[in-house]
């Protein structure tokens, strides 16, 4: 993949997945999800049942990056 031109999040501690409501109690593990956050901090888009084989998902999410970039 390269460098990346945005930050990625990583929540050791469970704090992150579990104030976005993400947080799968059962298994103790984040839910599979996407979030795009702009530049003032504001989510743009939410996906919390992307599904990694789905190419449609990648699609939703790099339309709303594009967007982004073009605003």
């Amino acid at each position: 993949m390269g460098t990346l031109p945005y930050p990625l999040l990583s929540d050791w501690h469970k704090q992150t997945v579990k104030q976005y409501q993400v947080f799968n109690q059962k298994g103790e593990t984040a839910i599979r999800s996407v979030f795009v956050v702009n530049k003032t901090g504001d989510i743009t888009y939410l996906n919390t049942s992307f599904k990694a084989d789905k190419k449609e998902d990648y699609e939703a999410v790099f339309g709303e990056l594009e967007k982004l970039t073009t605003t």
